[in-house]
């Protein structure tokens, strides 16, 4: 009677069997949530290039592939993980920072043990079984087959890489294409490492970090400041030719009686962009690839955020958003740069996501109603408005009769062009009311335009069937350029700077000024550089000086490097 067959005999045979296994389910995976076309193929040859380096390594073909499904479950696992905390999928800078920076074990280890240990088990556990796997599995006798899927892998992973899609500007918060967004952004970190960290600047400033902030007591209570974000906003006269009514300029006007351009870093989306530029007074530029993840980088790490300026000058900062606290983490960013209430879409009981202005607008007087008769303390009101925003071959609010465009207008410029009469309606109807209302209150409104809507793609020569990820411009293009303006109920502000373009970096300098705050260090010299620069932020004929600029934040410890 023969014996039973010795235990790496029976793992010989097996091993080919099992390892089919294991690719099909890390295949089925990629099928199904990996995207299609060359980023699937991106997400698979990365994968399994992956394989082929361990089997090159190993020279053992399961304990290869057991090592890449592991590989592959920690970081959808992990992923999965940040998301939940922080609404954005795993980075490959989330690898230099937990590396670099202790402190985030720490604050792991205080807030999150529970999960900490628990992962530790995990690994501890897989690393038994992968040396278990090893010692249980003969290895291979050449290493050219793995040699060779490697280079095929890492020929076809590279060309897919190059050939796919430009990644959405929304996706690190999207839920599937994790393997693929992950392996994507070492490309991104790769990038950064060279510059030093997340944000770009001279080696070394001769004038060294800015001095801390002073006392900020102004002489008299000053104006209550409403900044009004809105959605994808621009004056229509940037385009000429475009027949529109002529009721509109007057909203884009400042009680200068000029209108204000402002030039943006974004077209047709990603709105956080504008707005971290506004709060923080640096361009996202200096982020290079990484500005789409910018706040996520940076919650908790900004101390030189106009909202905590504000604050130091006595404001209370409120936020209001049509969107979830947990979309894109809107809660912990901007609670973490000086806002003390976050009140979202639930809070404001919105039913819709793009709710007309008048709805955001009745929201916030009522929270001025409120504080006002309680306290004398200048009120800060952050309000974001949705009604302008795509799509727009959909008809908003089909009961307002309001004038679109005149003849010959795309369909879609014509639609945006009756969302924005609404909202000039709306605004006009928020500076009554607040006059009516607060007869002895003093008010600041700063208004800007967040980026183009995608109903300026025909007029820009473009087609209306590219996304805005897709439309593509010179950094001069008129597709950066919406507007700002600045008025006043109960209040003069003082001149605006004669400048025609001022680039968005610079909104918050301006908007200090216009309050009649005294400005910290820092964004005194950013009123200098808008100034010097003739409104240009990143693009300023000067860049030194702005390179310079960013060295004194960090020196400052403003702004994080990593």
């Amino acid at each position: 009677m023969s014996s039973p067959p010795a235990p790496r005999d029976a793992a010989r045979w097996l091993t080919p069997f099992a390892t089919l296994i294991v690719a099909a389910l890390v295949i089925a995976w990629c099928w199904f949530k990996e995207g299609d076309g060359v980023t699937l193929v991106f997400a698979l040859a990365t994968t399994f290039g992956f394989m082929a380096a361990v089997l090159l390594a190993s020279r053992r073909l399961f304990f290869s592939s057991v090592v890449m499904a592991g590989m592959v479950g920690a970081v959808l696992a992990l992923g999965w993980l940040k998301q939940a905390r922080g609404d954005m999928i795993l980075h490959a800078w989330d690898i230099v920072e937990f590396v670099t920076a202790p402190d985030i074990v720490s604050a792991l280890w205080a807030d999150r043990r529970a999960t900490l240990l628990g992962g530790m088990a995990c690994v501890a556990m897989f690393m038994a079984l992968l040396a278990w796997l090893f010692r249980l599995e003969r290895p291979l006798a050449r290493r050219l087959p793995a040699a060779l899927a490697l280079a095929l892998c890492l020929g076809v992973g590279a060309y897919a890489g190059w050939a796919r899609p430009v990644r959405a500007h929304m996706q690190y918060f999207w839920f599937d294409l994790h393997l693929a967004s992950f392996y994507g952004s070492f490309r991104e970190a790769f990038e950064a490492l060279p510059r030093g960290g997340l944000f770009t600047a001279a080696t070394r400033s001769t004038e060294g970090p800015f001095p801390p902030d002073p006392i900020c007591a102004p002489e008299r209570k000053p104006p209550h400041i409403l900044l009004i974000h809105e959605e994808s906003v621009m004056d229509p006269a940037l385009f000429p030719d475009l027949r529109y009514d002529e009721g509109l300029k007057p909203f884009f006007r400042s009680d200068d009686g000029a209108s204000h351009a402002l030039r943006v870093e974004t077209y047709g989306g990603a709105s956080w962009l504008t707005e971290f530029s506004i709060f923080s007074g640096v361009s996202t530029n200096a982020f290079g690839s990484m500005r789409n993840f910018v706040q996520a980088f940076t919650t908790g790490k900004l101390r030189d955020a106009l909202p905590r300026v504000l604050a130091g000058c006595g404001y209370r900062n409120l936020m209001f958003t049509p969107w979830d606290k947990t979309f894109m983490a809107v809660a912990r960013f901007y609670e973490s740069i000086g806002f003390s209430e976050v009140i979202d879409r639930k809070s404001q009981g919105a039913g819709r996501d793009d709710e007309r202005d008048r709805f955001y607008f009745g929201n916030a007087l009522r929270r001025i109603e409120d504080h006002v008769t309680t306290s004398r303390q200048p009120l800060f009101e952050f309000i974001e408005t949705m009604s302008a925003h795509w799509p727009y071959d959909v008809v908003y609010m089909p009961e307002v009769a309001v004038p679109g465009g005149g003849p010959g207008t795309p369909a879609g410029m014509s639609e945006y062009l009756r969302r924005l009469a609404m909202i000039r309606m709306d605004d006009e109807w928020l500076r009554a009311e607040l006059a009516r209302r607060f007869p002895g209150e003093r008010f600041l409104l700063v208004r800007y335009g967040d980026h183009h809507p995608t109903a300026t793609l025909p007029l820009l020569g473009k087609s209306e069937a590219l996304s805005a990820e897709e439309a593509v411009f010179p950094p001069d293009s008129p597709a950066y350029v919406t507007f700002y303006a600045v008025n006043g109920v109960g209040y003069a502000p003082p001149p605006l700077p004669a400048i025609a373009t001022v680039d968005v970096g610079y909104l918050g300098a301006i908007l200090l000024a216009e309050a009649g705050l005294p400005a910290p260090p820092a964004w005194v010299e950013r009123a200098r550089l808008m100034m010097a620069c003739d409104g240009r932020f990143w693009t300023c004929a000067d860049h030194d000086a702005i390179l310079a600029f960013n060295r004194r934040l960090l020196d400052a410890g403003h702004i994080p490097s990593k």
